[in-house]
Formats: C-alpha cells, structure tokens, sequence
C-alpha cells in the first residue's frame, strides 16, 4: 500500500484511483462495506482501490483540547487498511486552506485536479465543504460535472436495537466496558499497540510484572480488569494475558494507563512494542484498603481470566 500526505503533485501513476471517502477511525463493519463496493467498483472498471482521509481528524482540528477519541493508531489502520486490499491511501491535510474550501472548491482542487480520481464511494449521510456546506447531492451533481462516479452507501447495522456500526457508538461500547458489542461492531477484538512503559515495577515484588501502555489519543474504555491477549511485534504469538485500565487508585496513581500481565511469560520486553487485543471485561477499578487486598483481588482477576481463556497455570 502507497502513502501519500498531500493531494498536490501527484504523478499520473498515482492518480486515477476508486476512492472511499472518510475519516476511517476503526475500519468498522459499516467502514467495510464501503470499501467493499469500492473495491467492486475499481475491480469492475481497472482502476486502483484507494482511501482518501483527512489527517489530522477535523475534531483533532476543530476542538484541539478534546478528550482523546481515536479508536485505532495509524500503525494498525496501515496494517487493517493493507488486509483490506487498500493500493493507495490519500492522508489528505486538514488546515486552514481546506477548512475554508466550499463543496465546489473540495471537489475541483482535491477530488478532480489533485487526486484525479474516477469513482468515489461515500456514506449517503457524508458532509463535506465549509460548514458543512456539501451533501451527497452536491458531490453526485459537481463529479459529474467532471465525470467523475459517485456511489453512496446507506448505514450498515445489525438491527433497530444496536442501530448503525459507527465509530461513535463502538467508543460508546468501549467507554461502557462493552468490549463483546465493540467486537461485533468492528469485525474483530478492539486492538490498543504501543511501546511498554517502565512503570514503578510493584508488580514484579508480588510476582505479578506489567507491560504498562499508555494510550495517546486512544479512547480510554471504562476502568477496570479485562481479559485480554498480548502479541509482541514481529511475533505471530498472541499470548493470554489480563489487564487493568485506569489509573491505579490503591496505589495513588494519577496517569491513565493499560497494565498488561502476560500469563507464564518472563522476558524483558521495555522499550517494544505490543499489541493487545480486549475479549472480555472482568470488573470496574476500584480502591482497596491496602495494598494486600488489592493483590488478593489481582489473582482472583487472573484466575478469573485463566478460566475464561482456558488456560491452565504454569501451561
């Protein structure tokens, strides 16, 4: 898969694509599908499949100090994207010049001259322009004017009960500790990668050592004890592990963080990057009287997340 930061300036070999248009945070089901009738369109007509997002998100430009939202870093979306079948992924620049472009003005200069794009595939529901000011009919009228194709996509969901898959109702599964819905809604466990953090280590003095993660601009889900399973980069390894989310309040921690304990697992692993991926939530965070009841609490969590993954100790 080609990346490519701007929309200016592109050569011929890079242009010409069937484009899905979006921010794309979570490649969900209804992201899928999408990309799915792209692909079918790019097949039909020979053309390139490509992804077409604005980076960074609007809401990162618009609201800079909002609370971290993102569902996916840029690291798994590559590696999601690249699954996917995705040939040329457009990161289109979110500043000043685009936030004032009308509908008109975003479909000749990005769309037209600077990605010469043949098809776009948006969501029926998709805005676009300053303010907002473009809709789905405006898109089909202006590409046509330049021959270019639009299809729009109807929300895809389960049924009237869960509604749509949406990147906002799965951060809301997330926030509730609904990691089973979320994995529903994404098409596969919600996945948090980053490099293992030096933490004060009070694991290792109760035999219970933590690959600590911190989560960036990641969406925190609801504090608490999960189970989960752990992949070290480079590995094909998924390793099962329980984890704790939040900010530790037995032992006076302030700063949000993923604890990850890797079950009969003892290397040094400071400084690599790790991927877990959430199956179950077990219990929320709480504060224990001591520290001992807090360790008798963790390998009850452990035993509990052993059980449900079916893993025996010292396996």
């Amino acid at each position: 898969m080609k990346t490519f930061q701007t929309y200016s300036n592109l050569t011929q070999a890079n242009k010409g694509a069937v484009v899905a248009l979006g921010n794309f945070d979570g490649l969900h089901r209804g992201h899928q599908a999408v990309i799915a009738q792209a692909r079918a369109i790019a097949k039909n007509i020979d053309a390139p499949l490509g992804i077409g997002l604005f980076r960074p998100h609007p809401t990162q430009f618009f609201k800079p100090d909002t609370a971290p939202f993102r569902l996916m870093s840029s690291r798994i979306r590559a590696q999601v994207m690249a699954d996917l079948g995705i040939e040329f992924l457009y990161e289109i620049p979110f500043d000043e010049t685009l936030r004032d472009m009308d509908d008109e003005e975003f479909v000749e200069q990005v769309l037209h001259r600077g990605l010469g794009i043949r098809h776009v595939i948006v969501g029926e529901d998709y805005g676009f322009g300053k303010n907002r000011c473009g809709n789905v009919e405006s898109l089909k009228r202006l590409c046509e004017e330049r021959e270019i194709g639009v299809t729009a996509i109807p929300p895809v969901g389960l049924h009237d009960l869960y509604g749509k898959y949406g990147s906002t109702e799965i951060r809301k599964a997330l926030q509730d500790g609904d990691v089973f819905h979320a994995q529903h809604m994404l098409s596969r466990p919600w996945l948090v990668d980053g490099i293992v953090q030096r933490g004060q280590q009070r694991g290792r003095t109760i035999n219970f050592p933590t690959a600590n993660l911190l989560y960036g601009d990641l969406v925190q889900p609801k504090f608490g004890v999960y189970v989960v399973e752990a992949r070290i980069a480079g590995e094909d390894v998924w390793r099962p592990a329980v984890a704790n989310s939040g900010n530790r309040p037995t032992v006076g921690g302030e700063e949000v963080r993923l604890e990850v304990h890797i079950f009969d697992f003892d290397r040094d692993i400071y400084g690599q990057i790790i991927e877990v991926r959430f199956r179950s939530f077990i219990r929320p965070e709480k504060r224990f009287e001591n520290f001992e009841a807090l360790k008798a609490q963790i390998q009850r969590d452990a035993d509990g997340a052993r059980a449900i993954l079916g893993v025996s100790k010292n396996s």
